[in-house]
């Protein structure tokens, strides 16, 4: 079977509308080719929408993996760091120096966080995710070719930043491209998968793999998230802020798999292109919204720091990051004591994707978050009390690095991926963005203060160890008691109503009129 490849050259020259409609196209590659190259990336006929969305997001994911990677090869790569026999530096570094690698990691992510938001309505959350694949290769590339610390504090620098940013725009994309509100909790459920999973493979990594072959394992995942995600499209919420209604169209139909002109006239298709098209005209009218009061704006802002900065204080990443110290010479050997707890945060993340978006927020953060506090408080009361107790000898080795373990995986599986779905589902769009960032940069600083503070806590004030356990346990007890009485239930409830359950009504006791588009509040601020 022969064909002319020209005719398919001189067709890809044309634009999407024309591409559609032209019969020649279609003639051609129904001869050879199974794929409708309606948008110029060879997609497969069958694949429709969701599997696009979950691509897309997997995409992303690769920016939560590669954080997940810096920071897992961290630990280990410290005492090479440090060695006078081993290190890969033209001269050894003392702890005071390295302590400062996982510090400047998420000193920089506040950064990233705090500047994302803002980006992400400038100038699109595809382009900030981007920029944030670009920084992770230079992190990468520092580590790889630099010969001093300076460069490896430059490489968290680059890394943080890019990370602080994927995590909060992460999930602002997500919610823009999905087609309903269970859609979008179901894909952001799988942004905390993947960082663990990126930690598990750090560690691995990290104290099992030569140093040289972990900085190339990074730049191929970096490369490979950098030659892949600019083909996916910007959202379609992104061109309504900019009014472009033709990109708005073609981004809508490639992430609903609209690739024939006879799936233009789907009634779920059109009947969202219509709730666009509404929106625009509300707003070239200058239809205003009615404005938010005071207190409802204080109490939204009061609920994404609370779900944003207590999941960060629930003490992952500190533990993590010192279980040879909270751990001690209990558990396994240093480095499986790493792999084990890692491997717990994988487990309880792969839960949480496989049941959560099917469980009731409140309930599953609720539980979470108290279950995970009282396995800290049994290692606190264990550390302190724990000679007294007479368990013998197996529980004296191995209950810490149990109940450590426990309280990983609980927390990945409710309360850390919670509060980027639970804050997408209360807060309307435009404030989402910006608080959801802000709360972000918050809480890395307030974790970057952690982890400088653990040497000089755990060496001053006894026990330090137990104090962190107590902070951990009050933050996740905290969450906990709070939402009950503070948090509507989001899942399977319109916008309309959760917004009622925090207050957000009119003279009349009803819901404010807030424009809903794709199930996403956009009220307008």
């Amino acid at each position: 079977m022969g064909f002319n490849w020209w005719r398919i050259v001189r067709v890809l020259s044309l634009d999407d509308d024309e591409i559609t409609q032209c019969s020649e196209l279609q003639a051609v590659c129904s001869q050879a080719l199974p794929f409708d190259i309606g948008y110029k990336m060879c997609l497969p006929k069958r694949v429709g929408g969701p599997a696009i969305q979950s691509v897309a997001t997997a995409l992303g994911n690769i920016l939560c993996f590669n954080f997940g990677l810096m920071f897992g090869i961290t630990p280990a790569h410290m005492t090479l760091y440090e060695s006078e026999e081993r290190t890969p530096l033209n001269q050894a570094t003392d702890p005071a120096g390295t302590a400062w690698l996982t510090g400047y990691l998420f000193l920089s992510a506040a950064v990233g966080a705090l500047v994302s938001g803002f980006l992400a309505l400038k100038i699109g959350p595809k382009s900030v995710l981007l920029c944030s694949g670009l920084l992770q290769i230079s992190a990468w590339a520092c580590i790889h070719f630099g010969n001093d610390i300076v460069h490896i504090y430059a490489s968290r620098l680059f890394a943080g930043v890019a990370s602080g940013a994927a995590f909060v725009v992460l999930p602002i994309f997500i919610n823009e491209i999905a087609e309903s509100r269970e859609k979008a909790a179901r894909l952001t459920f799988t942004i905390e998968l993947w960082r663990t999973l990126g930690i598990l493979i750090g560690f691995v990594l990290g104290f099992y793999v030569p140093y040289a072959f972990v900085n190339i394992v990074g730049c191929a995942v970096s490369f490979v998230f950098t030659m892949t995600f600019p083909f996916v499209q910007e959202s379609p919420h992104y061109y309504l802020r900019k009014n472009n209604m033709a990109s708005l169209e073609k981004s809508l139909r490639w992430y609903r798999g609209i690739r024939d002109i006879d799936d233009r006239e789907k009634p779920e298709y059109l009947s969202e292109l219509d709730e666009f098209h509404a929106e625009l005209r509300s707003r070239d009218k200058n239809v205003a919204s009615t404005p938010m009061s005071h207190s409802y704006i204080i109490r939204l802002t009061f609920v994404s720091f609370l779900l944003t900065v207590c999941a960060k204080l629930s003490g992952v990443f500190v533990e993590l990051n010192y279980a040879a110290d909270f751990l001690g010479r209990t558990g396994y050997s240093t480095e499986t004591n790493y792999v084990v707890l890692a491997s717990a945060q994988c487990i309880g993340a792969l839960l949480a994707r496989l049941v959560g978006p099917r469980l009731p927020r409140k309930l599953l953060l609720c539980f979470s978050s108290l279950f995970a506090a009282a396995a800290v408080i049994a290692l606190a009361l264990f550390k302190a009390y724990g000679q007294f107790w007479l368990l013998g000898n197996w529980a004296d080795r191995y209950l810490p690095i149990v109940l450590l373990a426990i309280q990983l995986a609980v927390v990945s599986f409710g309360l850390y991926p919670l509060a980027a779905v639970v804050s997408s589902e209360v807060l309307p769009t435009k404030l989402h963005d910006l608080l959801y960032s802000l709360a972000s940069a918050v809480s890395w600083l307030l974790l970057f203060g952690m982890i400088e503070a653990f040497n000089a806590v755990k060496a001053t004030i006894a026990p330090g160890l137990v104090l962190y356990l107590w902070v951990f346990a009050g933050a996740s007890i905290f969450v906990g008691l709070v939402s009950l009485p503070l948090l509507p239930e989001t899942r399977n409830r319109r916008p309309s109503a959760v917004q009622r359950k925090l207050g957000y009504v009119d003279d009349g006791g009803v819901a404010k009129g807030s424009a809903v588009t794709n199930g996403h509040i956009a009220t307008h601020i």
